[in-house]
């Protein structure tokens, strides 16, 4: 289904639709999202896209709760909200996701589908007779990717712990230079991009190479899918890879498979809440993604 750009009727929307028909309709926050599940959804589970980021979907439905649309669900990311302090939402009626958003807990339940993509992409500049470096291993390319991307990680926690709404969109990995692959250099410059003149400016990067320090001992790094396809690109640059974020980003979507779907925490539960109302979420069959 389309996106609605409107704030103010998506819950309108969602009301008419759920009027119209009688099937059940799952709400996202963004068309990234909409584009990753929309091949594994059958006729039953209708997806609606909104624009508003997760606090319009997040107020979409307190509304339907409260009015008792329960044919609609609401899908959301967890983001950074376990690192702030906050907790981002008690609704029964909302699932969420398992790591930082739906892209990284796929990621993590298979991980030789974004490795197939790296090893893919590389293929090209690795048959140049005139190659001036030598490209490692995917694997040894993911592992730089999530490296350089957990060092914006560790603002953006720091950012959301203080609540300071820095404006991350002026951040490209794309302009970074090789020695600007460094937290504290990052940290100085998300805060010029978005001209934070406070006197707290030393604390903030002091803060944030800290806090480095414990996202790199994590089991899972809490990068989201946006910051790692864009830390992946400029990665893969440094290997004389040319290959945009966006282009990598659908290249994964479209290697995404039901057994890493299936595994997902959200899949599960959305499959039951799709079986309690009679209907078929997904069109993945069990032998499809049996071990």
């Amino acid at each position: 289904m389309k996106e609605y750009l409107n704030e103010n009727t998506l819950f309108n929307t969602v009301a008419m639709f759920l009027d119209e028909s009688e099937d059940l309709l799952l709400v996202l926050e963004g068309p990234d999202d909409h584009l990753l599940l929309r091949e594994f959804c059958t006729p039953q589970l209708n997806l609606m896209t909104a624009t508003g980021g997760r606090s319009q979907v997040l107020s979409t439905a307190k509304l339907a709760s409260d009015r008792g649309l329960f044919r609609a669900r609401f899908l959301v990311d967890q983001d950074y909200d376990r690192f702030s302090g906050s907790t981002l939402t008690n609704l029964k009626n909302v699932f969420i996701s398992d790591h930082h958003d739906c892209f990284l807990d796929l990621i993590h339940t298979d991980s030789s589908l974004l490795r197939r993509v790296i090893d893919v992409h590389c293929d090209s500049t690795r048959r140049r007779d005139d190659l001036a470096v030598t490209i490692p291993e995917p694997e040894i390319i993911e592992q730089e990717a999530f490296g350089l991307a957990s060092m914006l990680a560790a603002s953006r926690i720091v950012d959301a712990r203080r609540e300071l709404c820095l404006d991350f969109k002026r951040f490209r990995f794309g302009s970074l230079l090789v020695d600007e692959f460094d937290v504290g250099k990052i940290a100085e410059i998300v805060l010029t991009r978005s001209q934070y003149e406070n006197d707290d400016r030393a604390e903030f990067v002091t803060d944030a190479i800290s806090t480095h320090s414990e996202v790199v001992q994590m089991q899972h790094s809490p990068v989201g899918d946006h910051d790692l396809f864009s830390a992946l690109a400029r990665v893969m640059k440094q290997y004389n890879v040319h290959v945009s974020d966006d282009i990598l980003q659908r290249s994964y979507i479209l290697k995404v498979t039901c057994l890493a779907l299936s595994k997902t925490g959200w899949y599960q539960r959305i499959q039951q809440w799709c079986e309690s109302h009679g209907r078929t979420g997904f069109t993945c069959e069990p032998q499809s993604f049996a071990a």
